[in-house]
């Protein structure tokens, strides 16, 4: 039985090797006319491996061109191909692999079917932009936004921490100007607390995007004073002795009144802020002082303006210089004194003539019909006689130099019947009821 297995497969060996070849490659013809190798492209996003490798060198990175999405070409059986999608493929960019710090070669691996597609040999890269990763540190300020109500004014304000530390790029880090917590405080009038996300502001205020940016902390508490207000006159002191002849008439200034705030309890004893003499020293002045006081110096403990440009007050302290004018006195308006009951007086003028000196707008003002004066006659007889006049002046007016009157002293017997005044009046015309009996 065996040699008959063996006969039949020795016999026409050659032929049947043959067929055997044959039919092979004919399977294989039908294979490949009905399951051809073609090409196709697929589409993915390339991972990145090894993402901390440039940060830990001190640099960032960011992707550039949209190569982080290739295109690319596999060929393989059209069965397998068919059967694929883009999630079967697996493109990879190795960080540790960077080529000249601007791009990574990106590595294309099918997830299946591996053995049957290959994709095509073309060298793919990832490009990045590389820069200097930088650390800077930033001082919070806070920004109040909106206003306190009525009677009430921002205080203190203060945040904590107070430092933020921002890292990143540094053509991100290197824009920013400053770090900024807002609060509202509008309608406020009791203090406030709050927990705020800092914004980071460039130069020309504008806000800095953050999505490259990391930063130590994420959020600060902002505390803000709310204080009472109060409006207060200004007390001005002056020192100093002015020339002979000029004259201090009083002080200007502007704003009248200023605007403080502070805890309530120290408004209440607060009614004016006193400005102390030395600031405005009128030595051997001869005209106007003008000055810009910084009152700010000189607020009690506790106390600071509401509004800082009422700060510095314009003050223009008035000196004026003395004119002198001649005013005519009338003699009805002096006074004689210590006449003897045996005599009369006479003026023989209706008005004497007086030097004043004062400030030019007293002297415009005054009425020399409302001068008064007296003189003294003890001892003096019949007869002429030029007496020094005492003028009866207002502490605005003083007398240039001594003023004298001619007053005529008749005995009674002498008296005529119309001109001359009784004992001890005055009067320069005559008439009866003025002449005097013995």
């Amino acid at each position: 039985m065996l040699n008959k297995i063996i006969k039949w497969i020795t016999n026409n060996f050659g032929l049947k090797i043959l067929a055997v070849i044959f039919a092979g490659v004919l399977w294989l013809a039908v294979v490949n006319i009905d399951d051809p190798v073609t090409t196709r492209s697929f589409t993915t996003t390339v991972s990145v491996e090894n993402g901390d490798y440039l940060t830990g060198i001190g640099k960032y990175y960011e992707i550039i061109n949209n190569s982080n999405t290739i295109t690319f070409k596999v060929s393989g059986k059209r069965s397998y191909l068919e059967r694929m999608g883009n999630s079967d493929f697996r493109a990879t960019a190795d960080l540790k692999m960077i080529e000249n710090l601007n791009r990574v070669p990106v590595e294309i691996t099918p997830q299946r079917y591996g053995g049957y597609v290959t994709v095509a040999s073309k060298l793919y890269y990832l490009d990045l932009d590389v820069e200097d990763l930088v650390s800077k540190p930033f001082v919070i300020s806070v920004q109040t936004d909106g206003k306190p109500s009525k009677q009430h004014a921002l205080g203190e304000t203060s945040v904590s921490p107070s430092l933020l530390r921002v890292s990143g790029p540094a053509s991100v880090v290197d824009t920013i100007d400053k770090a900024v917590a807002a609060v509202n405080v509008e309608e406020m009038s009791q203090d406030l607390t709050d927990s705020v996300i800092p914004i980071l502001y460039n130069k020309d205020g504008n806000e800095v995007d953050t999505k490259d940016l990391t930063f130590n902390i994420q959020n600060v508490m902002v505390s803000v004073r709310i204080l009472d207000t109060k409006d207060v006159t200004l007390n001005f002191q002056t020192a100093g002795t002015l020339q002979e002849g000029y004259e201090y008439v009083g002080i200007e200034y502007e704003p009248q009144t200023v605007s403080v705030k502070g805890a309530s309890a120290v408004l209440n004893t607060v009614n004016s802020i006193t400005i102390p003499e030395e600031v405005l020293d009128l030595t051997d002045a001869t005209g106007n002082i003008e000055k810009e006081v910084d009152i700010s110096a000189y607020l009690p403990e506790g106390v600071s303006l509401t509004k800082s440009n009422q700060a510095k007050i314009s003050v223009t302290v008035k000196i004026e210089k003395h004119e002198r004018r001649k005013f005519e006195l009338p003699t009805a308006n002096i006074t004689v004194g210590n006449l003897g009951s045996r005599y009369a007086a006479e003026f023989l003028t209706d008005t004497v003539a007086v030097e004043l000196e004062g400030l030019a707008s007293e002297l415009d003002t005054l009425d020399a019909s409302t001068l008064t004066g007296s003189i003294d006659v003890s001892g003096m007889t019949e007869g002429e006689h030029t007496v020094n006049l005492e003028v009866n002046l207002d502490s605005k007016f003083k007398l240039v130099k001594n003023a004298t009157v001619t007053v005529d002293i008749v005995t009674a017997s002498s008296i005529r019947a119309v001109g001359f005044q009784k004992p001890g009046t005055i009067n320069s015309k005559i008439s009866d009821k003025t002449a005097p009996y013995l």
